[in-house]
C-alpha cells in the first residue's frame, strides 16, 4: 500500500514563497495517480493501467469522507472545468492497431461525491474531453451566489425533482400503456358478461350463480399427522 499526504498552501503577502503545511495522510492506498478536483475539497485516488486494480477512492479533505468505487481497467481521469463531474475512461492508442482490451472501452461519468451518474461503452474509443467552461461571473456576482446559496440549492432541487419526475414517466410510459389496454379489455369482458346474464339464468333455471345468497359457507378443519414416531420404553 502507499500513503498519500494531503497538503496546503498558505500565500502570506510578505513573503515571496509558499508555505506548504501537512493536513493529513491517508495510509495504505492502491493509488499509482491523485486527481485534484478543479473546485477544490475533493481528490481522486485512482489506481489506473492495465495491471492495476480500477480502485477510485473520493476523499473529501473537509469531511475527511471516503467513497470507493471501481473501474476496470480505467486509464484515464478527467474532472469537468466546474469539478462537479469526474470521468473515468478506457481508452485505446490513436496510433491505431489491434487494443487487446477494446471489449471494455468506454467512459463512466461520477459524480465529485463518488456516485455513478452515466456509462457509456465503445467498440473503438480513442479520447475524452470536456468542453472548455468560461468563466461569465463577476467576482461580485459569485459572491452574491454564495450568499444566497440556501435559495439557489431550492430551486435547483425543485428542478431536478421535476426532471427526476419527467424520466419516471417516460420510462413507464409504455407499462402505463399495457396497464390501460389491459382495464380496457376487461371493462369490455364485463360487460359482455353482464349482457348474458338473463341467457345464463335461463338455462339454468333462474339460477343466479353471481348471487352469494345462494351460496354457503362451511368450514371444515381437518388435521393431517405429517410424522409419527413410535418408541419401546422398558
Amino acid at each position: 500500500g502507499k500513503n498519500t499526504s494531503a497538503d496546503s498552501n498558505n500565500n502570506k503577502q510578505s513573503q515571496l514563497l509558499a508555505e506548504v503545511t501537512k493536513v493529513q495522510t491517508l495510509e495504505n492506498k492502491q493509488c499509482n495517480c491523485l486527481f485534484w478536483s478543479p473546485a477544490g475539497r475533493t481528490i481522486l485516488l485512482a489506481a489506473l493501467g492495465d495491471s492495476a486494480s480500477g480502485t477510485l477512492e473520493f476523499y473529501d479533505v473537509d469531511s475527511r469522507s471516503l467513497t470507493v468505487k471501481e473501474h476496470y481497467r480505467a486509464n484515464q481521469v478527467l474532472w469537468d472545468p466546474s469539478g462537479r463531474t469526474v470521468a473515468t475512461t478506457v481508452s485505446q492508442p490513436i496510433g491505431g492497431g489491434h487494443f487487446k482490451f477494446a471489449m471494455d472501452n468506454g467512459y463512466i461519468l461520477w459524480t465529485f461525491q463518488g456516485k455513478q451518474i452515466h456509462q457509456a461503452s465503445f467498440e473503438t474509443f480513442y479520447q475524452f474531453q470536456w468542453r472548455p467552461r468560461e468563466k461569465l461571473s463577476s467576482k461580485a456576482e459569485i459572491d452574491e451566489i454564495a450568499k444566497n446559496i440556501k435559495k439557489y440549492e431550492r430551486q435547483f432541487t425543485k428542478f431536478d425533482e421535476a426532471k427526476r419526475r419527467r424520466q419516471r414517466l417516460e420510462e413507464t410510459k409504455g407499462k402505463r400503456k399495457l396497464r390501460s389496454e389491459f382495464r380496457a379489455t376487461m371493462a369490455r369482458l364485463r360487460e359482455w358478461r353482464a349482457r348474458q346474464k338473463v341467457e345464463r339464468m335461463e338455462l339454468l333455471g333462474g339460477y343466479d350463480s353471481e348471487d352469494e345468497d345462494n351460496f354457503v359457507e362451511r368450514e371444515v378443519v381437518v388435521e393431517t399427522i405429517l410424522s409419527s414416531k413410535e418408541e419401546l420404553v422398558y
